[in-house]
């Protein structure tokens, strides 16, 4: 089954976890990123742990995205993971970041949370 689940995010000023997903499966994902703001450049990072969340490993390196941009980054291969999380900072207004995953996968005992909802 493919699976896509989005949602908008408000982005802090400095780093935080604005994204926490339990994954189950070794399947690709997919990240869509979109910049909802008029100017504020957003620094985005995809980390997974394979520990339960006490190391974490980059997934998805660190990467700028510009006012009004769309970016679609691919986690391939991703058999280490049973967490991944996304960091991001450089917001500041609400609502900045537009973020859809896709996988083809669910696992529905918990979809996905967020420290910032």
């Amino acid at each position: 089954m493919i699976n896509t689940q989005t949602d908008v995010f408000d982005v802090p000023v400095a780093v935080g976890t604005i994204l926490t997903v339990r994954e189950t499966n070794a399947y690709d994902r997919t990240f869509v990123f979109r910049n909802l703001t008029a100017a504020q450049t957003l620094n985005i990072e995809v980390q997974n742990s394979d520990d339960g969340g006490t190391t974490w490993d980059t997934a998805v390196a660190a990467f700028n995205l510009l006012p009004g941009i769309m970016i679609v980054k691919t986690v391939v291969g991703a058999t280490y993971a049973n967490i991944l999380r996304v960091r991001a900072s450089g917001g500041g207004a609400d609502r900045d970041l537009y973020l859809a995953l896709q996988r083809p996968y669910l696992d529905a005992a918990k979809v996905w949370s967020s420290p910032v909802l």
